[in-house]
This record gives structure tokens, C-alpha cells and sequence, in this order.
């Protein structure tokens, strides 16, 4: 909850910039219910498209392990009607860095482990506007690139594990504002 509140009045410090006038800030409500927090910035690049960050921060617990990380990278919006912020479809190219620990709380011989990856892909999806306030859903494909795992327990053990490379399907929910 406290990260909640601290992307909410980074949202709310960036709305008071006037720079920012052709500006939309989204949010995942969803994933924010299990402790993926994600929020994505589209400052309007040309009449039919965007670019911006895309960052999350993860932290939850389930069934005895603690996982928490980030990720951090850049999209583009190409609104396929021709004009940015308005109601329509658009393909969404995205590159973006994860960074994951998890640690095992449960047992006498707790591990953790970590691992990064790149991830590449593009969306397609649907965006609904009224005035400011959008929603945007959307599915595609990406290809996960992981590096290999590591996990290690408290007697000094270390082992490494292959971590994912293939293809996955992200789908997404979010709702904005427009500035």
C-alpha cells in the first residue's frame, strides 16, 4: 500500500508540470492487487504516436516466498485512426529490463535467488477516451530473454539454474489521464 502511495503523488507531481500538456499517465489496477505496480507515461511524439517510459515495481508474498523486483523500459503508441489520446486502436512496440529476487522464508535452509531479463514484443490493443480519462486493453506477443539463476541458501550452497528464454503473451489493462 505505501508504494501505492508514493506512484499516486508521483502521478499527481506530474500532472502540476505544464510541459507535459500532451501527456498520459496509465496505470494497472489489477496487478496492483496482487503487488505488481506498474505505471506508463505516453508523452505525444507526433500526431499518430507516442513514447514514454514503462516501470513497475513487484513485491509480494506466496506460499512461503518473498518476491520482489523491478522493471524499467521504453514503448511507443502508434494509434492506427491517425491521432494520439482519442478512442481507437494502436500497436504498441516495447523493450524493457526485469529485475527479480525471491527468497525462500519457509524451512531451516532458506535460499534466495535472482535474476534478470530483457523483454521485447509489441500490443495490440483498444483505448476508450472520455475528455481525460482513458482505458486501454490490450494483448500481444514478446520474447523473454533470461539470464541463468542463482540461488543461494543460508549454508553458503550456490546453484544455478537455467532461467526462461521463449515467447510470451502479455495482455494488458490500464486505466489513465490525459494532460
Amino acid at each position: 500500500m505505501k508504494h501505492s502511495l508514493h506512484l499516486l503523488s508521483l502521478v499527481l507531481s506530474l500532472a502540476t508540470v505544464p510541459a507535459l500538456a500532451q501527456t498520459n499517465i496509465r496505470v494497472n489496477p489489477l496487478t496492483s492487487l496482487v503487488g505488481v505496480h506498474m505505471l506508463d507515461v505516453d508523452f505525444k511524439l507526433t500526431d499518430n504516436a507516442t513514447l514514454g517510459p514503462t516501470l513497475s515495481y513487484i513485491n509480494f508474498s506466496d506460499d512461503g516466498y518473498d518476491v520482489t523486483g523491478y522493471s524499467a523500459g521504453i514503448r511507443a503508441n502508434i494509434y492506427l485512426n491517425g491521432e494520439v489520446f482519442t478512442q481507437g486502436w494502436y500497436v504498441a512496440p516495447r523493450l524493457q529490463y526485469l529485475s527479480l529476487k525471491v527468497e525462500d522464508t519457509i524451512g531451516l535452509n532458506a535460499a534466495e535467488g535472482s535474476a534478470g531479463a530483457l523483454d521485447g514484443g509489441a500490443l495490440i490493443g483498444y483505448q476508450w477516451m472520455w475528455e481525460n480519462f482513458n482505458i486501454n486493453l490490450g494483448a500481444g506477443v514478446t520474447y523473454i530473454a533470461s539470464e541463468r539463476i542463482k540461488v543461494k541458501d543460508d549454508f553458503g550452497n550456490e546453484e544455478t539454474y537455467s532461467g526462461y528464454s521463449g515467447v510470451a503473451v502479455p495482455i494488458e489493462f490500464t486505466v489513465g489521464w490525459k494532460f
